[in-house]
């Protein structure tokens, strides 16, 4: 409604509801739960008339929670019982006491180990998983997640915590299917709010998502929308469940564009059309037919070649913010994750369309679903990104004042040096400019991405200080996904947008971190 309002397409009586703070909906109203999608019998696409509301936006609001070391009210369960200033000494507490857990209580075996028994592991055992230190200054209160077992394994199978149910009222879901249908079963909290450690453990049970790439993948959602020194975040849009402990730093959830939400989705519209939050049937059909057309009916690297290069082509021609800068390499590694961890793990180079249309369609895991033998891992995710870039590159860069500005980065040759450079970039994004935020996604950067990425490629080489930055402006802290306007690695502000920029002039990022 912002953005339609800010457009004046909004209908004159919804907008003043909206501009008096009512809402537009019935207060109190619940949604009825949607009958699954109906598929087109000839062409196996998403027919009209069945798409429903697949993943409308819910804000969370269930009872409190106590944390079990603590024995305070958790972040996660505050909701919005208290005042946000209440709220944000509840959030200090709850980090002060885990950082006093009593030696007693220790324990390094745990799935997701507290600062006191992460510490502990690595002193006996070395370094978690072969890669994480302890974390310390303002990481020092974050829960890690631990190695967990790979291998072909019926995903829910029959585990009674693990069965599908559908998202009530106020469940957040967001723009990633695959999040959603693990909040869905219960691999996530099923009211839609994660914390670093449980997404990261979670993808590794579901998915087959290597250690380094589930920590890799978590810490971006936690640096995209989330709050740092607690680690939570949202796999949808702002809640009040998630505690602001920076000022000036909103954790506005994954669905906030410019990091998860990008342009040239899979399934999702750009965010200049107005909604990039729902299913959009067309994006969706148009990956079919890729499937059919150049996958000889599967949804592998072929097809998701055509359907990635098609995507930034399209944006780039029919949305005038279209924005390709910084963040390029998640239009390419959410295609790479749908055709190698997806596929049905007794049949895993196989990616049919009856196994990835459950994700995308119903998001629930598809029926006798086994997740992949072998482990995904962030050395395969850097080379698929290289190779799906590599099959047509598309040039960086944004649409500024009806023509498109090229963004001046060097693209190396090598696939997996091109994924390094993607993965890099988004690493090193700063959020804003607030002292405190840039602090604190430079203690993430130097403290997880640095030790996580350097195992697989030479981040020395993209992460040099300069004078630009991730910026956000007009962010909408209300108003959930997609709610801002971003630019990633591309130029500081509006009034410094370079519309006069000459081939030889470089746009460069600042980044406040040690490579």
């Amino acid at each position: 409604m912002a953005e339609l309002s800010k457009r004046g397409l909004a209908p004159p009586d919804l907008e003043e509801k909206y501009k008096r703070g009512e809402g537009i909906g019935a207060p109190g109203q619940k949604r009825q739960a949607n009958d699954p999608p109906v598929l087109d019998p000839v062409s196996g696409l998403l027919s009209p008339i069945g798409l429903g509301s697949l993943t409308p936006k819910r804000q969370a609001n269930d009872p409190p929670l106590l944390d079990p070391l603590s024995e305070i009210l958790s972040p996660l369960g505050l909701g919005s019982l208290v005042p946000r200033s209440a709220q944000h000494d509840l959030a200090r507490e709850h980090l002060r006491a885990r950082l006093e857990e009593r030696d007693e209580d220790v324990d390094i075996d745990a799935p997701i180990l507290t600062p006191k028994a992460h510490k502990r592991h690595v002193e006996e055992r070395g370094l978690l998983g072969g890669l994480l230190a302890p974390l310390t200054g303002i990481l020092a209160g974050l829960d890690v997640p631990t190695p967990q077992a790979s291998g072909e394994q019926a995903i829910p199978g029959n585990d009674p915590a693990h069965q599908y149910q559908p998202p009530g009222p106020t469940d957040i879901r967001g723009v990633c299917p695959t999040l959603n249908t693990l909040a869905n079963h219960g691999y996530l909290s099923r009211n839609g709010v994660t914390s670093f450690a449980e997404a990261a453990n979670a993808v590794q049970i579901a998915y087959s998502i290597s250690y380094d790439l589930a920590i890799f993948l978590s810490a971006l959602g936690l640096l995209a929308g989330g709050d740092i020194p607690t680690g939570k975040y949202t796999i949808g849009g702002a809640s009040p469940l998630v505690p602001q402990t920076i000022p000036g730093v909103p954790p506005l959830g994954i669905d906030r564009h410019g990091l998860f939400e990008i342009d040239a989705s899979i399934s999702r519209w750009d965010r200049y059309f107005g909604d990039d939050h729902s299913f959009n049937i067309s994006r969706w059909n148009k990956a079919v037919e890729d499937a059919n057309n150049y996958g000889d009916g599967l949804f592998n690297i072929e097809a998701m070649k055509n359907n990635a290069a098609d995507a930034v082509e399209y944006s780039r021609a029919v949305n005038p913010e279209f924005a390709f800068g910084g963040n390029f390499a998640v239009v390419y590694a959410t295609r790479a994750l749908l055709t190698r961890p997806l596929p049905n793990g007794t049949d895993p180079d196989f990616p049919n369309f009856s196994n990835i249309a459950s994700f995308y369609l119903n998001e629930t895991f598809p029926y006798n679903w086994y997740r992949i033998p072998d482990s995904y891992s962030l050395v395969d995710l850097l080379g698929d990104i290289g190779d799906l870039f590599l099959f047509k590159p598309q040039p960086l860069g944004a649409n500024v004042n009806g023509e498109f500005v090229p963004l001046n980065i060097s693209i190396p040759e090598a696939p997996e040096e091109i994924g390094c450079l993607g993965l890099t970039l988004l690493a090193s994004a700063a959020p804003n400019e607030v002292e405190a935020g840039a602090q604190a996604a430079a203690a993430l950067f130097n403290q997880v991405f640095t030790p996580v990425l350097g195992q697989s490629c030479d981040i020395s080489i993209y992460a040099q200080p300069s004078n630009a930055s991730y910026t956000v402006e007009g962010e909408d802290t209300a108003a959930g996904s997609g709610s801002g306007i971003t630019h990633l690695g591309e130029w500081d502000s509006q009034t410094d947008k370079p519309s006069g920029l000459s081939s030889g002039d470089p746009v460069k990022k600042r980044s406040p971190f040690k490579a």
